[in-house]
């Protein structure tokens, strides 16, 4: 009896590894060749999530405070320009019977940049602006702020990604 029989097949035969010569890896796959962790192996992603990720990263959380509604409204206008598309501004605290919000907060997504707006405001008195979001886009908008405003840096917290920058906003001079 033979008990061999068809192990001697060609396909049955094992394949080379790379210390023998093959052109695999140490798993006998040829290169490029999906694997369980590597390319191809898992679903395609969804495009929709991918797509909210970025609109997320690329969104930088704006608190005005310290300043009355005239230099917020130039803070948050500046932004406008520069930016279209803007979220609106919300006050954080409603005005009721007399009171007036104490801060004003705004979302500015850096991947709708207006080319060319170099826009320069005035405000009444001195504004804080607290940006907040990924790296980049806070940088993108600290810009856009230190161009229009005589910017006093306050402080910066770093995270594993993301950026929190105070500033005080005056107008420039002449």
């Amino acid at each position: 009896m033979n008990t061999n029989r068809g192990h001697d097949a060609p396909e049955r035969r094992a394949a080379l590894l790379p210390d023998a010569g093959a052109m695999v890896d140490e798993h006998g796959r040829a290169p490029g060749a999906a694997s369980r962790t590597g390319t191809g192996a898992g679903p395609a992603a969804d495009p929709a999530r991918v797509d909210a990720v970025r609109a997320a990263e690329a969104e930088v959380s704006v608190l005005v405070s310290h300043c009355d509604r005239a230099g917020a409204d130039a803070v948050l206008g500046v932004l406008a320009e520069a930016f279209p598309g803007m979220a609106p501004p919300v006050p954080e605290r409603p005005a009721g019977a007399g009171a007036a919000p104490s801060i004003w907060s705004a979302t500015v997504d850096v991947r709708h940049r207006a080319p060319g707006v170099s826009p320069h405001a005035r405000p009444a008195g001195p504004a804080t602006a607290e940006l907040d979001g990924a790296a980049e886009p806070v940088r993108a908008v600290r810009a856009v702020l230190e161009d229009a405003f005589a910017g006093e840096h306050l402080g910066t917290v770093s995270g594993e990604h993301e950026l929190q920058v105070a500033l005080r906003l005056t107008a420039r001079p002449g």
